[in-house]
Order: structure tokens, then C-alpha cells, then sequence
């Protein structure tokens, strides 16, 4: 009998979602018609995304944790990092799994339930904490020292026709974001002056961006997206990932950690990329910095916050304080 959280309403029944993994577990050695469900639960780790861990049992074998991801019922508004579960399907079938370094394995896209929503299923790592969770400092710096070696193979990989697709960051979509924290702003409380101040100075700013060394990145690598377990770093949900400066991912990973932390994390990550520092970082890290707190505005009505939830005037309020203090601690306003 398939274990069941309590309460818990999934958009496909075990028949339907049984069926739908068969095809994706099946191989020579493991019979499609062997595989069983053993359980289904939420998933601890919350996102914008629902989400269930599923059990299945091959007919030989250890028991398997899949992560079963649901497309979204509304997809961003632009400007938009997040692209969708297709998208991200595609990011892990191209790039994710050509990479040598840790991650996890996407199985591949199923269909379920009625009416039929998509979903994206990855192995589940159990247990894990959040990178941010972790012991000590050293889990932060380990995220670090991943971010710079994958930054130093996408680069390598950048230019491949599989990765044509991947979204390209450009000066009008940096601009874009500054105009949106504008706009709501105006639609809420009012736009203050410091706002004002702060997106003319990204707009000059992130041109520095623009003249970064471009790579493959992850494109939201904060700590909500980086796993931490037994000092391996497994980064997940990949549908923001894009060609841009990777001071991009840094910047996220590291928003409002202490200044020596901050500063053994960028030291470590380019040891990790294998390259010195330029002299140009300075600016494009201030540049990301601002770009990371204008993203995380969340919308005031609408699918797009820092958490599943979060939505409203409160999170958008909150989220300007935290802009507007970004803001002082680079000298713009």
C-alpha cells in the first residue's frame, strides 16, 4: 500500500503517475511491468513550483526517491529568468548532465494526471541541508568553489549549438529589471526618491555586465538552490540557467553574508575557475549585487516571489528595504 502524507491532494493518482515513470525506469535490466509506488510525501524544500517526492521499487534492487516537479499555472511575467519545466528539462538533458562536477540526474519530462499537467523528474537527495544550512562556513565556500569550476567549463561550452537556446543576457534585460522596481513601486506606495537614484545608477552599472566574460551560469544560485550534503554541493532547479557575466551566480549566492565570508567565497571561486581576478570584477560585482536585489521584488499580484506564497504589498515593502539598503552599502543613494 503506497505511504501517503496526510491531507495531501496530488494532481495525478498513483495509477496515473505509475504509468507515466514507467517508461522513464525501464531499461534492460529493470522490467517496466516491476516497478511499484511505495510512497509519496511533499517535499520539504518549498518553492514557487509544487513538488512530491515519490518511492518507487524497481524489481531488483535498492528503493529509489524521485523528485517529481509540476510545471507552474502561471508562468512569469517579463522580464522573466525563469523560462519553465520544459526549459529546465532541456538545461539539464544539455548542459547539467554533460558536466563534470557533482549534480543531480534529471530522468526525464512525464504528463499526468487530469487535466494533464507536466512535470519534471530528478533524482531526490535525501537527506540534505540548504548550502546556507550547513555546519559551517565551509559549505558557503564549497558553493563557491563549485559556482568557479562550472563558470570555467561553461565557458568552454558556451558557444555549442545544444546550448543555443539558452537565454542570453543582454543590456535591455538588465534595464528591464530596473524598470520593473519602478513600476511596482509606483503601483503600490509610490515611487521615493531613492529608488529613482538607485535605477539611473544600475542603468550606467550594468553595462559593466555587459563587458564581463560571459559563461554558462545557473542564473538563480542562491543558497535556496545550492544542497549541501556531506560537503558535496548539488545545485538544483536549472531554468534560469542563461549565457551571462558569472559574477550573476556569485552575487546570488553571496547577497548579505558577512564581508569575510564574502571575501574567502570570491577568492575561492576564482582559485576554482583557474583564472586571476580582473581588474573589471569590482565594478560588475557591484553591478550583481544590485541586479540580485532588484530580481527578488516580488510581484505584488502574481506567480513570481523569493517562496511559494510570496506574494502581497508586505514581501514587496520588505524587499524595497532591502534594495534600498543594497543600495548604501555600494555608496549609490
Amino acid at each position: 500500500m503506497t505511504e501517503r502524507s496526510s491531507a495531501t491532494v496530488w494532481p495525478a493518482s498513483d495509477r496515473e503517475m505509475l504509468i507515466a515513470l514507467q517508461p522513464l525506469c525501464a531499461d534492460a535490466a529493470q522490467p517496466v511491468h516491476g516497478l511499484t509506488i511505495v510512497g509519496r510525501r511533499s517535499n520539504a524544500y518549498t518553492s514557487s513550483s509544487r513538488s512530491e517526492v515519490v518511492t518507487v521499487q524497481l524489481p531488483s534492487g535498492p528503493r529509489r526517491e524521485l523528485l517529481v516537479k509540476y510545471a507552474r499555472d502561471v508562468q512569469d511575467p517579463e522580464p522573466r529568468c525563469r523560462q519553465g519545466i520544459e526549459y529546465c528539462a532541456r538545461v539539464y538533458r544539455s548542459l547539467v548532465a554533460r558536466l563534470p562536477l557533482s549534480h543531480l540526474t534529471a530522468w526525464g519530462m512525464i504528463c499526468v494526471g487530469t487535466p494533464p499537467v507536466a512535470a519534471l523528474v530528478i533524482d531526490h537527495l535525501s537527506p540534505c541541508l540548504r548550502v546556507s544550512e550547513a555546519p559551517d562556513e565551509s559549505g558557503i565556500i564549497a558553493a563557491a568553489e563549485w559556482c568557479g569550476r562550472f563558470h570555467r567549463f561553461g565557458e568552454t561550452v558556451r558557444q555549442d549549438k545544444s546550448l543555443a537556446f539558452l537565454l542570453q543576457y543582454d543590456l535591455s534585460h538588465y534595464r528591464a529589471w530596473a524598470a520593473r522596481a519602478m513600476a511596482l513601486a509606483a503601483a503600490a506606495d509610490g515611487t521615493p526618491a531613492w529608488l529613482t537614484r538607485l535605477c539611473d545608477a544600475f542603468e550606467e552599472q550594468c553595462v559593466a555586465l555587459v563587458d564581463a566574460s560571459a559563461t554558462t551560469i545557473h542564473g538563480e544560485f542562491g543558497p535556496q538552490n545550492v544542497l549541501w550534503q556531506d560537503g558535496v554541493i548539488y545545485p538544483i532547479d536549472w531554468e534560469s540557467a542563461a549565457i551571462g557575466p558569472g559574477e550573476i551566480d556569485l552575487a546570488a549566492l553571496l547577497f548579505n553574508w558577512p564581508a569575510d565570508i564574502v571575501d574567502r567565497c570570491v577568492a575561492a571561486y576564482w582559485q576554482a575557475r583557474d583564472q586571476p581576478r580582473p581588474d573589471s570584477f569590482a565594478a560588475a560585482w557591484d553591478a550583481a549585487t544590485l541586479f540580485t536585489a532588484l530580481r527578488w521584488l516580488p510581484d505584488i499580484d502574481g506567480p513570481r516571489g523569493n517562496a511559494a506564497g510570496s506574494t502581497g504589498g508586505e514581501p514587496l515593502r520588505k524587499s524595497l528595504v532591502m534594495l534600498e539598503r543594497t543600495g548604501h552599502t555600494l555608496g549609490i543613494i
